[in-house]
């Protein structure tokens, strides 16, 4: 696995194995594609929304993308940007910061997940379109879940649990 800077010292993401892209332009990518936008929509009407269309929601999510990708831009962009504002806690009933913490950002039906490293860092892990409550009740979030576990396993095996630790190791990869 490796790890990509996407704004300066607070913005990571996590590049797996196999994939050519890390995950946010990957999912940039996914996001942007109308085929695969109606074919998601389609694989998913049991779980989406009853009150709207797939057209209407394949255009919610083209709003949503551009709106997304503008406000982690504007957020990057500013030098007092806090990307804590966006990535909130992935249990809503965990009260307390832990080490390594799982985090969510959303934007309606569009989901990133990532780990806190310290205040305003984080890595991105992966994302998803959410249609379901829980994650737990869809396979695409499930999946999204593991990739979460296996990046916070990893910068564990790392030795990563701080922001120190963290830019130690980003210095030592270069190398």
């Amino acid at each position: 696995m490796k790890i990509v800077a996407i704004f300066d010292t607070r913005l990571f993401s996590f590049c797996f194995p196999g994939e050519t892209n890390y995950e946010l332009k990957r999912l940039q990518n996914l996001w942007r594609d109308p085929q695969y936008i109606k074919q998601f929509i389609k694989d998913n009407t049991s779980d989406a929304p009853n009150n709207t269309t797939p057209q209407q929601l394949a255009n919610q999510i083209a709003d949503d993308v551009q709106k997304l990708e503008d406000y982690l831009r504007d957020l990057g962009n500013d030098i007092n940007g806090d990307f804590e504002v966006f990535f909130k806690q992935l249990n809503n009933e965990e009260y307390t910061i832990k080490e390594l913490s799982k985090r969510k950002g959303r934007k309606n039906y569009l989901r990133l997940y990532a780990i806190r490293i310290s205040e305003n860092c984080f890595v991105i892990t992966g994302g998803a379109i959410k249609f379901v409550h829980k994650m737990k009740d869809s396979d695409v979030t499930k999946e999204e879940l593991k990739k979460l576990e296996r990046g916070r396993q990893y910068l564990k095996n790392n030795h990563i649990h701080d922001e120190d630790s963290f830019y130690e190791f980003l210095n030592e990869e270069e190398l």
